[in-house]
């Protein structure tokens, strides 16, 4: 069964070469000089499958502090040219970049499915930079 062994958000991340590259990782608060406005984030990680799997179902949500909205997507993480099996494993890699209304100060939250079921909640607090 498909599990997510790590996830982050960051600045921007790409897949390349079967590795993640990414800058501004694992961040948690967020300083903008007014609201509202945009946040553009990565959603990076790598699931661990069984080798005979097939597709695993991902799915990302991002919430407001006031749930006033979500964005969300979903689709099927397949193995790229790059994946190399181990102890009868593959690990799918993924990252889902998102522009973010940030529309007021506060928590928001990132939620992770795999197949469905909520398996990570990150978060990122947002902040008006002092004038």
């Amino acid at each position: 069964m498909a599990e997510l062994d790590y996830a982050f958000l960051a600045d921007y991340a790409q897949i390349e070469g079967g590795k993640i590259s990414a800058l501004g990782a694992s961040y948690t608060h967020a300083i903008v000089p007014s609201f509202p406005t945009a946040w553009i984030t990565t959603v990076a990680g790598r699931i661990r499958a069984d080798e005979s799997e097939g597709p695993v179902d991902l799915g990302i949500k991002i919430l407001p502090p006031d749930k006033s909205y979500e964005i969300g997507v979903s689709g099927p993480i397949e193995p790229g040219p790059d994946v190399r099996p181990y102890d009868g494993k593959i690990g799918l890699l993924f990252t889902v970049t998102a522009q973010v209304p940030l529309t007021s100060p506060g928590l928001y939250e990132v939620l992770i499915f795999i197949g469905g079921e909520q398996v990570r909640r990150l978060a990122f607090n947002v902040e008006l930079a002092s004038q």
